[in-house]
């Protein structure tokens, strides 16, 4: 029988370690495969999945089950995600080279590897590279994790709205980006 996040969480918050390690084997992957396509680096993704479950673990003892743990987990991820390419951004000035390094898609396994609608890896990378990271996370909490937007909304802290702009935002520079732009 399956044991749901809620009870797990309870079960976590009393210093069950083995609750801790049901609910990392049920959502590493995804949390995982969320921060890479916003962070683009298999590397940087693993160590912000690894702060996301200890932010779980300290924090089990104040959960109040008012959200869905996933709501939780991709609002963690997508925060820290965002700060962290922030701070990327701040400390280096990215050129074409470290982009490229940074989505050297080789490097991935087939778990964490993106779908490229039939593209060079390259090409893809280097424009989805190119996208804000807050355009990337929508785009993958929408497309690859497909969820709602209202959901979206939810995890990233804005309005539905401000969900729905950067969508479309994120779309109509990611076909520029791949060239088919006006």
């Amino acid at each position: 029988m399956l044991i749901d996040d809620s009870e797990l969480m309870r079960r976590l918050a009393g210093g069950d370690q083995q609750a801790f390690a049901s609910l990392l084997s049920r959502h590493s992957k995804l949390v995982l495969n969320v921060l890479y396509r916003i962070v683009l680096s298999r590397d940087d993704a693993e160590d912000l999945c690894q702060e996301v479950f200890e932010r779980l673990w300290r924090h089990a003892p104040q959960w109040r089950d008012e959200a869905k743990l996933t709501t939780w987990l991709y609002r963690v991820a997508n925060n820290l995600a965002i700060n962290f390419r922030q701070r990327v951004q701040q400390r280096y000035v990215l050129n074409e080279d470290l982009l490229m390094a940074e989505c050297d898609a080789a490097s991935l396994d087939a778990e964490v590897s993106m779908p490229l609608l039939g593209m060079g890896d390259d090409t893809l990378l280097r424009a989805l590279a190119s996208l804000p990271a807050n355009y990337r996370a929508v785009l993958a909490f929408r497309f690859y994790r497909d969820l709602a937007v209202k959901d979206i909304a939810e995890i990233m802290g804005i309005s539905a709205k401000a969900v729905e702009s950067q969508l479309g935002r994120a779309k109509a520079q990611l076909k520029q980006n791949l060239g088919g732009g006006e």
